[in-house]
């Protein structure tokens, strides 16, 4: 295994070259660095034969918040819709550079995300046709409007491949925004199936934050046997 890393600003990007470079690459957006936990996770559930690439280091609710909104979670939320400016550096400047080192271009690519991550990956596929499969695990599908703009708006990606989940307790949220998590996801699951993608839902056990690492993983490996 090769290991490199990059900085763009305050972004921390780490190569982890696995096999060959024409693999499928997983672009995977994380609050802290976390390659290594995503690696041992694949060892639990046998996922290989890809390469991964994790950025880590964002002012994580400014930019991956397709538009501002108010207070949701906490008064710190700080949703304040940077989205469309963290995005062309992530497609213009780290995707060239990362298979610029790599040496070629993959099979295909996966923009993979946790949470607020997991919603910015699925709305990227609105915007650019870069990522051909998307994984959101336990993904902010409750972010207000987000639903509505999905159903409103065209794809630009031709998707190959979508993995959801969420997990069997996030919807047990007190939160009346929060507690739309499930249904909304499953109903975005529904609506790009509608539209000829190959789109899969999965329930997980636990909360939110229980085991973030294999809950991508396993996004991972269905996108490898299924897409």
């Amino acid at each position: 295994m090769e290991i490199q890393e990059l900085q763009f600003g305050h972004r921390r990007v780490c190569i982890y070259k696995l096999v060959q470079s024409t693999a499928p690459l997983i672009y995977s957006i994380d609050y802290h660095e976390n390659g290594q936990l995503l690696l041992d996770a694949c060892r639990q559930v046998d996922c290989n034969g890809f390469n991964l690439v994790t950025i880590s280091g964002l002012r994580w609710n400014q930019e991956l918040s397709p538009w501002p909104v108010g207070t949701v979670v906490s008064r710190d939320d700080n949703f304040a819709g940077e989205a469309s400016m963290w995005l062309p550096v992530l497609t213009g400047e780290v995707v060239p550079q990362v298979e610029r080192l790599l040496g070629a271009s993959p099979l295909w690519r996966c923009l993979a995300g946790y949470s607020l991550a997991g919603l910015f990956a699925v709305w990227t596929a609105y915007q650019t046709d870069l990522f051909t499969r998307i994984l959101s695990a336990s993904g902010s599908m409750w972010y207000p409007g987000w639903l509505e703009y999905a159903t409103e708006h065209d794809l630009v990606s031709p998707l190959q491949g979508v993995y959801l989940s969420v997990g069997d307790k996030e919807s047990t949220s007190r939160n009346a925004v929060l507690h739309t998590v499930g249904e909304r996801t499953q109903a975005l699951a529904h609506l790009l199936a509608g539209r000829g993608v190959n789109a899969t839902f999965e329930l997980n056990p636990g909360n939110h934050f229980k085991n973030p690492p294999l809950r991508i993983v396993k996004g991972i490996k269905w996108l490898l046997d299924n897409s």
